[in-house]
């Protein structure tokens, strides 16, 4: 990190604006609209001074603006993208974006923002290396190995010993013709014992699927014949599609636990799916007794779950993905 007092030492340049200020004057939801001509004209400035990072018939993108601000006693720099598209700017902050267009607005601290942008620019010209003292880790953007973050991994050799297996047991070709409710349910219990172990302990199967389904089964465990395969493949094909969710076996507030997908659905065997990552382990545990059972299945995205496990997949920083982190100085 770069402190004021050798920012100004070296360049006689020192911020206007501090990072708070930048804060209050960013947009509470996504998205502002400034009209202001004397602001439109300053970024118009700015993008004139540079080749455009992208360029197509219908817009311009510049990826590589930074503001000077100051934090705590240090000197900063927070990048700013610019996208200019059917007349109108738009200035790309870190999670939130203003959009410039000519107007009677009086927007003073945009107008001095983009100023000390431009002024800055020149001393960024002759020190580009500057940059990468100068963004704070809480700010940048990228992404980090999952081993780097995950405080518990699987280790390799685990890996690549269930891939095999899972692997050798395709190879078998297991097929399913149909199945009744109670085949369904005993095929779901298979994977709460393997998963929960004694939390399953005197629960028969559709009690172990009241106690860790979503619960909106779409008036699936009304079928009256559970024996039937007809029975259940007609509610399949009429009633499973009600907007409920009867084959998250798992429930979870974050978005989807664990599916286990019945043969029928575009599928001659029942599919294993596990959608929030953190029942990445218990959904191994359910690989593993559906294979030891002979049940023919196939598990969705198994390798890039144990990517995940073994720290093998990336985590973005800073921006949201399938899997992320942000930056904190505490942690």
């Amino acid at each position: 990190m770069v402190k004021i007092h050798q920012i100004k030492g070296l360049y006689k340049f020192e911020p206007k604006y501090t990072f708070s200020q930048l804060e209050q004057n960013l947009p509470q939801g996504f998205e502002k609209k400034i009209q202001d001509a004397k602001v439109y004209k300053a970024v118009r400035r700015l993008t004139d001074k540079v080749y455009p990072t992208e360029e197509n018939s219908y817009e311009k993108k510049w990826f590589d603006f930074y503001l000077p601000l100051k934090r705590r006693g240090y000197f900063i720099l927070v990048p700013m993208g610019i996208v200019l598209y059917d007349k109108r700017f738009f200035l790309a902050f870190p999670h939130s974006n203003v959009e410039v267009l000519t107007g009677k607005e009086k927007n003073e601290f945009y107008l001095g923002l983009i100023h000390q942008t431009l002024e800055f620019s020149r001393i960024l010209k002759k020190d580009p290396r500057i940059v990468a003292k100068a963004i704070p880790f809480d700010i940048r953007t990228g992404r980090v190995l999952g081993k780097y973050v995950l405080e518990d991994l699987l280790p390799i050799e685990k890996k690549e010993e269930l891939l095999k297996l899972y692997g050798d047991y395709l190879k078998s070709g297991k097929k399913s013709c149909g199945v009744s409710l109670n085949d369904y349910l005993n095929a779901a219990a298979l994977c709460y014992k393997a998963a929960f172990g004694s939390k399953t302990n005197g629960l028969t199967a559709e009690k172990m699927y009241r106690s860790w389904a979503d619960g909106r089964d779409c008036s699936m465990l009304d079928i009256k014949n559970r024996k039937s395969k007809k029975n259940f493949s007609h509610w399949l094909n009429a009633e499973s599609h009600c907007g409920g969710h009867p084959f998250e076996i798992v429930f979870s507030w974050q978005g989807h636990g664990i599916h286990l997908f019945p043969p029928g659905l575009n599928s001659p065997c029942f599919t294993l799916r596990v959608t929030n990552y953190m029942y990445a382990l218990a959904f191994l545990e359910m690989v593993k007794a559906l294979i030891k059972n002979r049940i023919p299945f196939k598990a969705h995205k198994l390798k890039s779950v144990l990517d995940y496990l073994s720290g093998e997949s990336y985590f973005t920083v800073n921006t949201y993905a399938e899997h992320w982190i942000f930056y904190s100085h505490e942690d």
